[in-house]
């Protein structure tokens, strides 16, 4: 559980600002690039390229914004982590047991 001091943290000021981008680029991909698709009326293939655009690159823009988030979280993660082992401060407790070992 964040403490709130993990809260006023640099790392999750971060991690908010990033998710609020994220999101916003989700928002602009969902209703503003399906909206103006219609304008983009050539055929790709056998398939009108409006079509094309809003259901296929609209996908792969969701799965760039999971990967762009898991890169940076992990990064900026790593980079808390070592900075906490540097100062000898223990990272913060999850308040879930200790994981079983497995036989």
């Amino acid at each position: 559980m964040f403490t709130r001091t993990a809260r006023s943290s640099p790392r999750f000021r971060a991690l908010r600002w990033l998710t609020a981008v994220l999101l916003a680029v989700w928002a602009v991909a969902s209703f503003g690039v399906s909206y103006f698709a219609r304008a983009l009326s050539f055929v790709w293939g056998d398939w009108p390229f409006s079509f094309w655009f809003a259901a296929q690159g609209c996908v792969l823009l969701f799965l760039g914004i999971t990967v762009v988030y898991a890169v940076l979280a992990n990064r900026w993660d790593s980079e808390s982590n070592r900075q906490d082992l540097m100062s000898g401060e223990s990272p913060p407790e999850s308040g879930a047991p200790p994981a079983k070992p497995v036989l």
